[in-house]
């Protein structure tokens, strides 16, 4: 039984078509913006894409500018910025050297829930392990070496030359 505002089923065939045939006509945009060499147009590209759009301009610029004096307030150094994705070191400060490896005093150990390593280094730094190796040992006084490993990973290692897969997570 219809009541008097509702349509046949059939009646929304042509909506979901032209639904579909928009779907498919924009598909490959995320395949382009994969193409793109330079970092920032890609990101612009996907943002295009995926960002849902802003209420106004108006709403956006505060915390846009916010973001900026935070990024331009923390003082962009090599040993700061170890352990970060190279993009968001040029972010920060695109004339700065970039280290291969830095040295540091532990001055906290603890463990994740599931057994991996959590290192506290004097300069700030929070680094845990990747996978849990009960082979590398650290202690609390203990200088550590962490280095740049393959694609984009770092070592951690030891005062008995162990090293350890880890990841900057502050």
């Amino acid at each position: 039984m219809k009541g008097p505002n509702l349509r046949p089923p059939w009646a929304l065939l042509p909506l979901a078509f032209a639904v579909l045939a928009a779907q498919a006509a924009s598909s490959d945009a995320p395949q382009r913006c994969s193409e793109i060499g330079d970092d920032l147009a890609r990101l612009g590209c996907y943002d295009a894409i995926f960002r849902k759009p802003a209420a106004s301009a108006a709403s956006t610029a505060a915390p846009a500018a916010a973001a900026a004096s935070a990024a331009t307030s923390v003082a962009a150094s090599p040993e700061t910025d170890f352990g970060l994705t190279e993009a968001a070191k040029r972010a920060r400060d695109p004339q700065q050297e970039i280290l291969e490896s830095i040295t540091g005093t532990v001055t906290a150990v603890g463990r994740r829930p599931a057994g991996e390593l959590i290192v506290t280094l004097e300069n700030g730094q929070v680094w845990t392990q990747v996978t849990v190796d009960q082979r590398a040992r650290v202690a609390a006084g203990d200088m550590v070496t962490i280095r740049k490993a393959a694609l984009g990973s770092h070592l951690l290692e030891t005062q008995g030359r162990y090293a350890t897969r880890v990841r900057r997570v502050k």
